[in-house]
């Protein structure tokens, strides 16, 4: 008999990461998994879930666990039940938000865009959020039926409290008005007094048309041709053996054992990691899954999961190369070895080394030869005055004293300026770094290596890391929305922006970064709209936009004290800017490329 052990770290600090040492646990667990898959797939199940709003606004049900109760109306832009439905709503806001109630709309209808629920809801003079479920996952783990249905949630345990009609009469009111179903549920609930027990009338909307029904019907989704081939796209790049996701996707067995919980971190955004607003801006390489695969995925989930074939692409697994990816480096830097415990969360690590460099160097490329991919998270490279020494830890991170190069985070082992663009490494600077951990189950040494690659020549653009930094704010404990604001100097000369890397720790919840023109209008140029401290990505954009002399680049950062942040390592602290953990920063890095003087 083998032996499993199982180590379950801080979910608010490991992002709820669970290793199983032994293969075999996971062998017999998603044996045990896949036998309920099928039967809890067939009744209606609590959920937490999220989705994007009419703004970019990012929402999730257990994020409102401050909160006493959320509503949530489904609405259909053009649908006369629901355009009369919104004021009702937004009076209920009016009236109950001190109460602790949130009143939300969700909008299940594809191809209903952003600005034409922005502009319907301008004509009633409301501007309640509407969560868009273009693919339908909320409504359909709701079980809706039809537009114009009432729920009441409960943000802690994603029960359904109340389902039904909003009012009865919404065409012709009443007279005198009589209190809305949905409001007497809400009193009831609020007084903690059992829901009224009369008959409710049944919801007269429109039907909710299922994307999943009108393609799939009854055919048994194929997980040889269209799961795996998904899954490959979008998730065994880190889902792999020794590598830092918590499981390892080798096999359907071992896909349908997790099936529960890829729904779950698909309904909740949770997956893929580094999300951001897509209706933001034009991105490269940015971790994206379509509606198409949500829906495919999540309705082959729901009907158990199953392989009807006898092929199973996901045992082909491609082995990981130790090589460098771009070849031999000019230069190999050592990051200092450092020993990482097997449980427990481990704080920022933060090193030097010494480049005794000769000249000045144009570094074209940075590549990352990692010691232990399971769990090295990430590594901020800078280039640092040599006069800082080691005990300085905050010294070696600061932008007084150092320059940001580059960004490891799995599963991408390079990255490559543009032909036209490179990073000047002084020949007085050396290397610092910033380096998260994440336990695996065992004691290790992380020996990672970075291998810097020069050209000849000068390029036709140096790049250029400048920071939108505020490090004079404090976070009172329980605070839900703190909002925090910071902005470069202005830019004397005309610069190209090329990437953002947004830097919060724990608490941060979302941010923005626009530019502010000479003119004084400004641009929004990309929404983390759902920040996680587990994957602080580097976001490149598909083309550089030029900013002219005299602009300057500004951000908003929300902030996230509360016990309802999954990530918050101690929601009863008061918190103040610093370079551990329990800490804070707003230190959001936006690549620039300048015109080089010849």
């Amino acid at each position: 008999m083998f032996k499993c052990e199982i180590n379950v770290v801080n979910e608010q600090v490991q992002s709820m990461r669970i290793r199983i040492n032994m293969i075999n646990c996971l062998k017999y667990l998603g044996l045990f998994f896949a036998t309920l898959v099928s039967v809890s797939a067939m009744a209606q199940r609590s959920t937490d879930f999220a989705l994007l709003d009419q703004h970019g606004t990012f929402h999730q049900l257990s994020r409102y666990g401050e909160s006493e109760f959320v509503v949530l109306f489904v609405q259909a832009n053009g649908e006369p039940a629901s355009q009369q439905a919104i004021p009702l709503l937004q009076d209920l806001h009016t009236r109950y938000s001190e109460q602790g109630v949130e009143v939300l709309m969700l909008n299940p209808i594809p191809g209903q865009s952003r600005q034409q629920i922005i502009d319907e809801l301008a004509r009633i003079g409301v501007d309640l959020p509407v969560l868009q479920d273009s693919a339908q996952l909320v409504a359909r783990s709701l079980q809706v039926t039809t537009t114009d249905e009432a729920f009441i949630l409960d943000p802690e345990s994603h029960d359904v409290l109340y389902r039904g009609p909003l009012a009865s009469g919404i065409a012709v009111p009443a007279t005198p008005p009589e209190t809305p179903y949905l409001e007497q549920a809400l009193i009831a609930l609020l007084e903690g007094d059992d829901l009224p027990e009369e008959e409710l009338p049944a919801v007269e909307g429109a039907p909710i048309a299922y994307l999943y029904q009108e393609r799939f019907g009854d055919r048994q989704i194929s997980y040889e041709d269209e799961i795996a081939p998904i899954l490959k796209r979008r998730c065994t790049t880190c889902h792999i053996e020794d590598g830092l996701a918590p499981w390892a996707m080798v096999s359907h067995r071992m896909i349908q054992g997790w099936s529960p919980m890829i729904r779950e971190v698909l309904i909740t955004h949770r997956m893929p990691p580094g999300q951001i607003d897509e209706q933001e801006g034009a991105w490269e390489d940015i971790h994206h899954i379509t509606d198409e695969e949500l829906i495919t995925l999540v309705h082959w989930i729901d009907s158990g999961a199953r392989n009807a074939g006898e092929g199973d692409p996901l045992r082909e697994q491609e082995e990981l190369s130790e090589q460098w990816a771009l070849g031999e480096p000019d230069l190999i830097v050592d990051v200092p070895a450092i020993e990482v415990p097997a449980t427990g969360m481990v704080d920022f690590k933060i090193r030097r080394a010494d480049l005794n460099l000769t000249q000045d160097q144009w570094v074209q490329a940075v590549a990352y030869n990692v010691g232990d991919r399971s769990v090295l998270h990430s590594l901020l490279v800078f280039a640092v005055d040599p006069n800082i020494v080691e005990k300085d830890e905050a010294g070696l991170v600061s932008p007084e004293n150092t320059e940001f190069i580059s960004l490891y985070v799995p599963p991408s082992t390079e990255e490559k300026f543009a032909d036209d663009s490179a990073f000047l490494l002084r020949q007085d600077r050396d290397l610092s770094f910033k380096i998260r951990y994440v336990t695996g189950g065992r004691d290790t040494i992380d020996a990672t290596r970075i291998g810097l690659y020069f050209r000849d020549t000068a390029p036709e653009y140096e790049v250029h890391n400048v920071i939108a930094l505020n490090s004079q704010f404090s976070i009172p404990a329980g605070v839900v929305n703190q909002v925090e604001h910071a902005q470069t100097p202005v830019f004397e000369n005309d610069v190209w922006v090329e990437s953002f890397a947004p830097q919060t720790h724990t608490r941060g919840k979302s941010m923005t970064i626009s530019a502010q023109f000479p003119d004084g209008t400004v641009q929004r140029l990309i929404n983390v709209a759902n920040y996680n401290f587990n994957w602080q990505m580097n976001y490149k954009m598909r083309e550089r936009l030029l900013l002219p002399a005299g602009s300057r680049l500004i951000s908003e950062t929300v902030y996230d004290n509360s016990a309802s942040n999954p990530q918050n390592v101690d929601p009863e602290a008061d918190v103040k800017v610093g370079i551990t953990t329990y800490d804070e920063i707003f230190s959001h890095y936006i690549r620039v490329l300048k015109p080089v003087q010849q």
